[in-house]
């Protein structure tokens, strides 16, 4: 090889094939730079999805550790055998979901909870009633009382679980009296139920 084709050869190299390493090497560095933005990107929205679901989780656990209700009857009611009790005075609910309407509560999360209803009649009268969750009788509650007896409430207090979304209820029983007389007010008193959640399962 001449020392004139060996200058020519090392002038090609300089002039076309350094540059277009450099130039592939660029390229390179710009890819490689697109790629980890990319994923750092992607892996940014994943942290922030994560993050929004765990809030969410939270969130809906406060507001579910707040679940109670306290309602009355309005009137004297007289009901028969098998029939639910529509205490229809919401005097407090918080987080639940007490239709006032139909006297049923739809428990919005699975718990712990502790119910009771208090039953007022007088003399001469009975009342059978039971707490049924998803019907099922979870405790029952029955006042007969004599001609000269006067006014009297009952109250009965249950501890169960409860699944989210079942129906939970006061109605009167199948066996003992045909005929339930509930006095609405005596004296400041009431019949009424009450549900609160005492922890989330």
């Amino acid at each position: 090889m001449t020392y004139f084709t060996k200058r020519l050869l090392i002038l090609f190299v300089l002039v076309y094939i350094v540059p277009l390493s450099n130039s592939i090497q660029n390229d390179s560095d710009v890819e490689g730079r697109i790629d980890f933005l990319q994923s750092s990107m992607a892996r940014m929205e994943q942290r922030i999805l994560t993050l929004t679901k765990t809030v969410n989780k939270l969130s809906r656990r406060k507001k579910d550790e707040y679940v109670m209700f306290y309602a009355t009857l309005s009137t004297d009611t007289v009901l028969n055998i098998n029939s639910i009790v529509k205490f229809n005075e919401i005097q407090f609910d918080e987080g639940a979901d007490f239709n006032s309407g139909d006297g049923v509560f739809v428990s919005p999360v699975s718990g712990v909870f502790m119910f009771a209803w208090t039953t007022l009649t007088h003399s001469g009268k009975s009342i059978d009633t039971e707490l049924r969750v998803d019907n099922v009788v979870k405790a029952q509650q029955i006042i007969s009382l004599g001609s000269s007896a006067g006014s009297i409430q009952t109250t009965q207090f249950v501890i169960c679980r409860v699944n989210e979304k079942d129906h939970v209820w006061i109605q009167t029983g199948s066996g003992f009296t045909a005929e339930n007389f509930f006095d609405h007010l005596f004296k400041g008193s009431k019949s009424s139920f009450m549900g609160i959640l005492i922890h989330v399962i």
